[in-house]
């Protein structure tokens, strides 16, 4: 919060500095509704940021630690941690918006960054995720032992 108006103040004179980019008239007076609106997309960016960064956080924990005590071999434990673990690299494509739009615009950053980080490295992540579902639930109805048991069939 205490960086919040230095942030403003940053972002509204980048926008300011750049009418064509965001289809302003030229005239700071008549744009003001129209660079307040851009200034809240770059700052809702950010936000989306410190969201989607503490959400992916907690669910990439759970799930890999959901996946590593799962029945499975070690191979494909590795594979859907590292799918789940990708989508870490996320939320900084909400970093890169929150930067970029007083500079370049929503339309010029939404093609490369929706393609370049949300879908793969969120679609990474939700892979992982149904995998890790869809792997379990195989395993759950063919009734593969758990390595707890097969130890104990071991020592016997």
């Amino acid at each position: 919060m205490r960086f919040q108006d230095v942030l403003y103040d940053v972002a509204r004179s980048a926008i300011v500095q750049r009418p064509e980019v965001h289809g302003f008239g030229g005239v700071e007076v008549i744009d003001q509704g129209r660079i307040a609106e851009v200034v809240e997309q770059s700052n809702n960016a950010l936000r989306m940021l410190h969201v989607h960064g503490l959400g992916l956080g907690m669910l990439i924990l759970l799930v890999s630690i959901a996946i590593v005590n799962l029945p499975l071999p070690e191979r494909l434990k590795r594979v859907l941690c590292v799918l789940v673990s990708l989508g870490a690299l996320y939320p900084p494509g909400w970093l890169l918006l929150g930067m970029m739009i007083p500079y370049w615009g929503v339309k010029a950053l939404r093609g490369p960054v929706e393609f370049g980080l949300f879908a793969p490295f969120g679609g990474a992540a939700i892979v992982g995720i149904w995998g890790t579902l869809i792997v379990y639930l195989i395993a759950l109805f063919r009734g593969v032992p758990t390595e707890v048991k097969g130890h104990e069939r071991e020592r016997s």
